[in-house]
């Protein structure tokens, strides 16, 4: 046997186009739209109108009657299977179809037919009569609780409080040389997927297969198999041959999606298919929380934190789930910044509205606009360049994170020095010089200060005040991977297995939601066995024929968990290789493999990774910005956009670059324009026309920076996540840039037209 030696590390780092590239660019992928099953039906929900109503009848007899109309089905047909849970460890609250709907879009009923337009003109033909009731439509009606809308859940409390205290915050405060007090609101935001939200569900000898979008294939198989009452190997899931993004849309079940279309399924004997509406996409499913995010923070004269305290109540929506969102929220206000004394509470609440439910950067992006906002005014009223006072306050290599674990890798610095070098950042007094402020125009309001400052009055509202600009910067801090914010284990799993033909095969349980993960996992694999990325292949076929993983693609894991596990399994796998062949994987030769039989004597190995931390990877960035604010109209453009973000090492630079700058599409639309309106409990633009999505015309020349801080722990890549990550900082960079650029800070997102004039008025107001 020859001696070991490393495998040839050519693979990582390299530019490869994506593996599913071609197919879809060239429109040969089949996507759960184009999918067709033999003598499949199709099926359409029947919806409420009502943000809170009772079902008192339902009239399907003109379409019972209609050629190619299979069934109807109303909540009597599932009020015998359990109710749904959001989340994993949430309470199950959300019925299939239910006679008490508590949001405007909640499925009271549905249509099975031959094609899916006749489901839908069924659909829309069936008679429901309602009876309204009181509908609780803000967070602090829901608080005073004079409407309870579940019996699972006393006071409207949508999951447990989550309570941080350290020192004695309130004693520390009165004691600070300023403290600054400050409110901020932040909104719904869709997740905008260009590919329609569908599934194929098919019950066959007591066994049910489903084509679905999703996150997590297991997590999603036990949940389905929980709301149908079934065993859990009774469901197979099988991910679509492509699939689009689904920016934690489809981190959770959706009753009137899967559940509703195995039910409708089981009744017909035949395969169905459910395909929502783009409408129903928007406000049928789940949105990012809204929050309310009260901030106190002590300063010390030095410019250091002595202490702070953080007050948030989050809208659940009719099922939403606000514990995992509360505590990711916590995470990062009590970690980013040293504070000697802090406290943290949030609460989650119950409302009629769409659910609230994940989104890209579950919880960090609402967090960290107050915090970076709240720092950003400290530092303009202090004097203290704002790059200055984050590095006067950050946290780094050896702090604990809130379970405990010592950060091993924090690229913190390193993103601020070349985000601002890259952006041109003015020039700010060196950390080591600490100068000490003065206490600043407003020292006599004596400590508590209701405000910041602003700047002198632009001009005359409606005179011709022309457009100004700004700079403004954030730094934002996620997580890759689960632990400790689900009870869910964090392992993940693959099988390494050689071919026939000298290629090796990687079966792994996540899925590529458009994110390029397939990719990344071939050039780890290839890196590790010596061969080229194309004598690599990864597949998904499936939780019958894959290793078990219980969270899947979900918070930017993919690459640091399975990517690791990947590694460990092709490490293996050449490992083994050697043993049966005495040669490593790129010297096997053809007449070698010719003489082998791999039926009879398989080749192959498995590999594992579990983090040991007790808490999630924490990954940083530093994110620059300039706008324009056009001061007659309100409205605000990103010019330029520079972010620095700590990946701890690029696999592929083409997939990392194209998540750093989708995520700033998803955080700048989330600053400026994103936001399901409601009035009444009903919702006002829940369609492409009304729901302002930002064009490629809108956005800036972005410089995507990756920095490369491995975590030690990471053996040869020390990967961390990136597609996540990169979204904190981008709403309150935008925001610092706006009230740089108009001398005024707003505090609700978006920054709308209409808000920046309101704000712009009401600074020119001689009152």
């Amino acid at each position: 046997m020859k001696p070991a030696v490393e495998p040839d590390r050519s693979a990582v780092g390299r530019a490869v186009a994506r593996v599913d590239g071609r197919a879809k660019v060239t429109g040969a992928a089949s996507y759960l739209a184009d999918m067709a099953v033999e003598n499949m039906a199709h099926a359409a929900a029947v919806r409420s109108p009502h943000p809170r109503a009772r079902v008192t009848g339902i009239d399907a007899s003109a379409v019972q009657g209609w050629p190619g109309v299979l069934a109807v089905l109303t909540p009597e047909d599932t009020a015998s299977l359990p109710s749904v849970r959001i989340f994993a460890d949430s309470p199950p609250v959300a019925r299939i179809l239910t006679a008490t709907p508590q949001f405007a879009g909640d499925a009271v009923a549905a249509v099975v037919a031959e094609t899916e337009a006749l489901a839908r003109r069924a659909a829309a033909e069936v008679e429901v009569d309602y009876e309204p009731l009181p509908a609780v439509l803000t967070a602090a009606e829901a608080l005073a609780a004079e409407v309870e809308l579940h019996p699972e859940a006393p006071q409207n409390r949508a999951g447990p409080p989550v309570n941080i205290a350290r020192g004695d915050p309130d004693a520390a405060l009165a004691g600070c040389w300023r403290v600054f007090r400050d409110t901020y609101a932040t909104q719904r935001q869709c997740a905008q997927t260009i590919e329609p939200l569908a599934c194929v569900c098919h019950w066959r000898d007591d066994r049910l297969d489903v084509w679905t979008h999703l996150d997590s294939m297991f997590h999603f198989r036990d949940a389905l198999a929980e709301a149908l009452a079934v065993d859990p190997e009774t469901v197979r899931i099988h991910p679509p041959e492509a699939l689009g993004a689904t920016f934690g849309l489809k981190n959770s079940l959706l009753a009137s999606l899967e559940p509703l279309a195995a039910v409708a399924s089981r009744r017909t004997g035949r395969p169905v298919k459910l395909a929502l509406t783009p409408e129903e996409s928007m406000a049928a499913t789940v949105t990012r929380h809204p929050a309310r995010i009260d901030l106190a923070t002590g300063m010390n004269a030095d410019g250091t934190i002595a202490a702070r305290t953080c007050d948030v109540v989050l809208d659940s929506g009719a099922y939403g789930w606000g514990y995992v969102v509360a505590l990711s929220m916590a995470g990062k206000w009590v970690s980013l910044y040293r504070t000697e004394h802090l406290r943290f509470s949030a609460v989650s609440v119950y409302t009629n509205h769409v659910p609230g439910g994940a989104y890209r950067s579950v919880g960090t992006a609402q967090i960290h606009f107050a915090m970076e906002s709240q720092l950003d005014e400290i530092a303009r009223s202090l004097g203290i360049g704002p790059v200055e006072l984050r590095r006067r306050n950050m946290i780094g290599v050896g702090d604990p994170l809130p379970f405990g674990t010592p950060i091993r890798s924090f690229g913190a610095e390193s993103c601020l020095d070349e985000g601002a070098a890259a952006f041109g950042w003015p020039t700010e007094p060196p950390s080591s010089a600490r100068p000490v402020a003065g206490p600043g125009p407003d020292a006599a309001r004596g400590p508590d200060m209701a405000r910041s400052p602003v700047r002198p009055p632009v001009g005359p509202i409606g005179g011709t005040i022309g457009r100004r600009r700004g700079v403004g910067m954030a730094v934002g801090m996620h997580h890759a991977g689960l632990t400790g914010l689900t009870p869910m284990p964090e392992a993940s799993r693959c099988r390494a297995e050689l071919q026939a033909d000298g290629t090796a095969e990687i079966a792994v349980g996540v899925v590529d939601k458009g994110q390029g993960s397939l990719t990344t996992l071939t050039l780890v694999a290839a890196d590790e066995l010596g061969l080229p990325p194309e004598r690599v292949r990864v597949t998904n076929r499936g939780t019958a024929a894959v290793p078990f993983d219980p969270s899947g693609a979900e918070a930017s894991r993919t690459t640091y968990v399975m990517g690791r596990a990947v590694a460990d399994g092709a490490r293996r796998l050449r490992e083994a290789i050697r043993d049966r062949f005495g040669t490593d994987p790129a010297e096997l030769t053809l007449q070698r493999l010719a003489a082998w039989d791999p039926a009879a004597e398989p080749v192959r190995a498995d590999g594992h990774f579990e983090p040991a931390d007790r808490d999630p990877l924490p990954v940083v960035g530093a994110h620059f910005c300039e706008v324009e604010v056009d001061c007659a109209t309100g409205a605000v453009r990103v010019l330029r956009y520079v972010a620095a973000q700590d990946v701890g090492r690029v696999i592929n630079p083409l997939g990392c670059a194209g998540q750093m700058e989708g995520g700033i599409h998803h955080g700048i639309g989330y600053a400026l324009t994103e936001e399901l309106v409601y009035d009444d409990g009903l919702p006002l633009n829940p369609d492409f026309m009304g729901y302002k999505v930002l064009m490629a015309s809108d956005m800036p020349a972005i410089e995507a920076i990756p920095v490369e801080d491995p975590d030690p722990d990471g053996g040869p890549f020390g990967a961390k996540g990136v597609g996540t990550p990169v979204i904190p900082a981008i709403a309150p960079a935008v925001a610092n840039a706006v009230r740089d650029a108009i001398g005024v800070r707003l505090t609700e997102l978006p920054l709308t037209p209409p808000r920046v004039l309101a704000a712009l008025m009401s600074a020119t107001d001689p009152a």
